[in-house]
């Protein structure tokens, strides 16, 4: 079995190619994990390449062995964020969306 690159947190990131793989890995966590276990579970577009990104929040409850559960379940088809990362991707999601001074100058904004 497969070491996991970094320690297993409580709060999963995983990026993935397309957004019906992102929906569907959401979904299967949905239906597999209680809501005692499963304490928040969203979807972000990551604006710089275009994929998705789904973030699953487990409550301290719940046992290593569903943690893992859930690893592998999104480790199916999606990418694992590193926690680290996670926090600068949900950050860049939540940045307003606006051009810059020098933009808006040129197109006479």
């Amino acid at each position: 079995m497969e070491e996991e690159p970094w320690p297993l947190s409580s709060t999963l990131g995983y990026e993935f190619a397309r957004e019906e793989e992102a929906r569907a890995a959401a979904s299967d966590l949905d239906r597999r994990f209680t809501q005692d276990e499963l304490a928040g579970l969203r979807i972000y577009r990551v604006r710089w390449n275009g994929n998705y990104l789904v973030e699953a929040a487990f409550s301290d409850g719940t046992p290593e062995a569903r943690l893992k559960d859930a690893v592998a379940l999104l480790g199916e088809s999606g990418i694992p964020v590193h926690p680290d990362d996670l926090a600068d991707y949900k950050r860049a999601t939540d940045e307003p969306t606006y051009l810059p001074e020098w933009l808006r100058r040129f197109f006479g904004g």
